[in-house]
């Protein structure tokens, strides 16, 4: 139904703001499946500098961020590797380790629309159960003709770096008069310097842990079995306090080409092409207080939560000698809990992604259409990264407080103590750069019948064949990272410089002061000299320690050079064979769709199996080590077919109000990571680990039911309500569980599937425009939506005192913005808000992580100096809005992080 319709309306050209609402209503409007889309403003100009911050705007979306900025999206509750996205109808590679797509990798300036489909349609690649989301770029053949460009002048400021940074964008096109022939062209380049300060515990350890109590003024050591135990049930115990600072560069350079030529008025053929290149050079210090058993006169909450407790340390044994002589040797340390990390990590991501394809667009007749399509894409990542651990075991025994930093937790800390170089010594060092590498290939063929003076529309039938193939391969010294464990080598003087942070998180909140920092190539160095290696370490004498030094260096690259570990190995290859058919239906104030889409999937798992054949405890630290047998190639297949079938209608009710109704039947394959063959190990005494791949999931599988209520009231204006109903199976979810192996309890950690259930939600959202008011008050507009989600669901394994739902699952959430644009200004001002929602079910320790609501406020302005020349500035977050984390009840803190403000400005021209 044409816009014209709109009475109120038909003689309003809107512009700016007004014409992406314009523009993403008739989408909605004409679509013949529920949908939701969001359009550039104008070419080169998307209404955010980041897709996923505008996509958030859709009712059912919400976000994940990354630094502060959106990374992945989340819609009707299930998250990004629930959701297939699309770039020009294709799937695009990514570094990711799954098939998530990350939004940060691509900008805004490039895009002329986003949709986001909630209800199927055959001739819809599958994969997304919880929606399918296609990026278009601009085609030249739908704008203007002529020459036309460009041009974006700015920078990124983040509050907590203080920092700017250069972010420069340039589309340009062409098109003769005819509308023959044209070509678009974009290009961006962008750097960002971002911060985020973090206080956290990694996880809550459940179980009856050993613990030391005063008996008769007596310290005694009191099992778990004791009737003494103060607890009748399980207790949590915190895993480690640690405050962190991560601090990152971004650089992206984006670049996308189309041509369309056009012959004849039967024949179309494009060719298009995108390159992303992002590099993230992160360094993370962080100083972690790690706690374990036996926990020194601990007291507990009505949840059994350990709310305070003291690490032993050398001034507690050398005060109680009998304890010491009774339970040392046979306590983690020799009963020398208490001690502190400095930790130094470098974390990058340096990687690029492609995708090239072509389309030809046939007409032979009024009544046939043929399309093939065919596209390749790829993406390469490499991590060179360093975590390198210092440290010592404290002298004097700390206090652990929940609730000791006013509403954070805290530790007791002398700090001329844990920041003197003399007192510090080597420990963990780990060195890393694995590589990741992603293939694909699409083929598509589609055809459409369109038949006359009939109920039957039209039948549509289609092929395709995908082949995608991703690797990772580990490369790290993981065979001598712990060369120095243990706290026994001292640093060379000069090595260490103090890092002042007594700003973070706001500051003033018992955190201590300064930690140490260090050069990490002066250091390696360091760690690499003869000299240093000969010192006797974990009880060797001289001699030993000359031998292990020998062997060490005899290493490829040495003790901290990278080798590549067989064991981590991910060779993963999908091949999809699908057909479909779809036949349209319609009479004068109805139309719908009924297809089926079927699918063959089969998958080749590759990769090595190293056995474990020795497990050792560092002396002085609880750290394990493992050594591993001679690696032997295995490979997995699995192979199944889904039939898909799905079924739309939709009702004009009136001339501007549409009824619509949908079925439908998805799945979404495992991520391509989670098919491997790897297996790895690590972990401490108290709590070994260990994670890999799964080859044998099974898809997870939803039938899908939707009803709609669209009333379009002008052509940007429009309220709807819409209800829907998943039901799930063979759930698939990342899950640590425990695990015996090697005769240890594993906390084992990998993809899984085995949980069923539903979800169901409400959707309503709209937008108006006060055009009708005249005058300054007609500049005015809102738009703005809401979600309610509900699930049930059933696990084959839960958790005795929690009972999880779906991993990012918030019950509700909502934004609304507020916009004015006239007389050559335009502004907007939003909030974004989402309720509390689980994480994961089973995150660090096997325990459940929980994100507190969240909610901030962003704002977009724009002047337009001349018809060519605009000035912008942008602010994401403005209120500086923190991350809150839990575990199964809020009293069980796990994160408050800061990732502060972000503003953007500059000068746009177009010409």
């Amino acid at each position: 139904m044409s816009a014209n319709s709109d009475v109120t309306s038909a003689d309003i050209v809107v512009t700016g703001i007004r014409a992406s609402l314009s523009s993403s209503a008739q989408i909605k409007r004409d679509a013949d499946q529920i949908v939701d889309s969001i359009s550039a403003v104008e070419v080169g100009k998307f209404p955010d500098a980041n897709i996923a911050e505008s996509l958030q705007r859709i009712t059912g979306v919400a976000i994940d961020r990354s630094g502060g900025e959106g990374q992945f999206i989340t819609v009707r509750g299930l998250g990004p590797e629930f959701n297939t996205v699309l770039v020009n109808g294709r799937v695009m590679a990514t570094d990711n380790a799954g098939r998530e797509f990350s939004f940060d990798v691509l900008s805004s300036n490039m895009i002329q629309r986003t949709d986001i489909y909630k209800s199927p349609v055959s001739e819809l690649q599958e994969g997304g159960i919880g929606a399918t989301v296609n990026i278009v770029t601009a085609r030249p053949l739908e704008g203007r003709d002529g020459l036309h460009a460009t041009a974006q002048l700015g920078a990124i400021y983040d509050t907590l770096r203080e920092k700017a940074s250069p972010d420069f964008a340039a589309n340009m096109s062409w098109t003769n008069p005819d509308k023959t022939l044209g070509i678009v062209l974009a290009g961006s380049y962008t750097k960002r310097k971002s911060q985020a300060d973090t206080i956290a515990i990694d996880g809550w350890i459940n179980g009856r842990p050993d613990i030391v109590q005063d008996v008769d003024g007596v310290p005694t050591l009191i099992t778990g079995s004791d009737p003494r135990y103060p607890v009748s049930g399980n207790v949590n115990a915190p895993q480690s306090l640690y405050y962190q600072r991560a601090q990152e560069e971004r650089e992206r350079i984006n670049l996308s080409g189309t041509v369309q030529y056009r012959p004849s008025d039967t024949l179309e053929i494009t060719i298009d092409g995108i390159y992303s290149k992002f590099n993230v050079r992160g360094v993370v210090r962080k100083m972690d207080n790690f706690m374990a058993a036996p926990y020194y006169q601990p007291t507990f909450d009505e949840n059994g939560t350990m709310t305070s407790l003291n690490m032993l340390g050398a001034d507690f044994l050398a005060q109680n000698p009998e304890f010491a002589a009774q339970y040392g040797p046979l306590l983690t340390n020799n009963g020398i809990n208490s001690k502190i990390d400095h930790v130094y990590n470098t974390t990058n991501r340096l990687s690029d992604s492609y995708q090239i394809g072509g389309n030809v667009k046939w007409t032979p007749t009024d009544d046939i259409q043929i399309a093939f399509d065919a596209s390749m894409t790829g993406a390469n990542r490499k991590s060179p990264n360093q975590y390198l651990v210092i440290g010592g075991l404290l002298p004097y025994t700390y206090q652990f407080n929940l609730n000791g930093g006013g509403d954070l937790p805290s530790v007791s800390y002398d700090n001329d103590i844990i920041n003197d170089p003399n007192f510090q010594r080597l420990h963990y060092m780990g060195i890393d750069n694995n590589r990741s590498r992603d293939r694909g290939s699409e083929f598509h063929l589609d055809t459409k019948w369109d038949i006359q003076d009939s109920i039957l529309k039209s039948v549509k039938i289609g092929l395709s064949y995908t082949e995608r193939r991703k690797i990772n391969r580990s490369f790290n010294n993981s065979d001598s990272s712990c060369t120095y464990c243990g706290y026994h080598v001292p640093i060379a003087n000069g090595l260490l410089q103090p890092y002042d942070w007594s700003d973070l998180l706001g500051g003033g909140r018992n955190i201590p002061p300064t930690l140490f920092q260090f050069d990490p190539d002066a250091f390696l160095a360091y760690l690499n000299d003869p000299a240093t290696l000969s010192i006797p370490t974990n009880g060797r004498t001289p001699e030993e320690q000359a031998a292990f030094a020998q062997a060490a260096l005899a290493l490829d690259g040495g003790p901290f050079g990278v080798r590549e570990q067989l064991r981590g190995t991910v060779n993963v290859r999908e091949r999809l064979t699908a057909g479909y058919v779809s036949m349209e239906f319609g009479g004068s104030a109805w139309n719908g769709n009924v297809g089926l889409r079927v699918i063959k999937t089969d998958v080749l798992s590759s990769g090595f199996d190293t056995p474990v054949t020795s497990i050792t405890a560092t002396p002085g630290d609880d750290t394990l080590q493992y050594s591993y047998g001679p690696a032997t190639a295995i490979s997995v297949r699995n192979s199944y077919v889904n039939a898909l079938p799905s079924a739309n209608i939709k009702y004009n009710v009136t001339d501007n109000l549409i009824a619509r109704a949908a079925f439908s039947q998805s799945i979404t394959r495992p991520t391509l990571t989670d098919l491997g063959v790897n297996n790895n190990f690590g972990g401490r005494i108290s709590i070994p680990t260990s994670s890999g791949g799964n080859p044998n999931l099974r898809p997870f599988r939803s039938t899908n039911y939707d009803l709609a209520l669209e009333w379009y009231i002008s052509r940007v204006s429009y309220l709807s309500i819409g209800g829907f109903y998943k039901d799930l199976s063979d759930f698939l979810e990342l899950q640590t569980l425990p695990v015996q192996q090697f005769g240890r309890t594993f906390q084992d950690t990998r993809t899984r599937n085995g949980q069923t259930g539903t979800i169901k939600g409400v959707e309503i959202g709209g937008q108006y425009s006060f055009d009708a008011l005249g005058g300054f008050a007609s500049g005015f507009g809102v738009t703005g939506n809401y979600t309610y989600v509900s699930s049930s669901a059933k696990r084959d394994q839960t958790l005795e005192d929690y009972g999880c739902g779906y991993n990012g699952l918030s019950p509700h959430s909502a934004n609304g913005s507020l916009f004015f644009e006239k007389y050559g200004l335009s502004a907007r001002v939003s909030y974004n808000w989402r309720s509390d929602y689980l994480r994961n079910c089973r995150d660090s320790q096997s325990r459940p992580r929980n994100r507190s609501s969240y909610g901030q406020w962003d704002f977009n302005i724009s002047y337009d100096l001349t018809p060519n020349f605009q000035v912008y500035v942008q602010g994401v977050n403005v209120t500086n809005e923190y991350v809150d984390e839990w575990s199964a009840v809020k009293s069980r803190f796990l994160m408050l992080q800061d990732t502060g403000a972000r503003y953007n400005f500059g000068v746009r021209a177009k010409f």
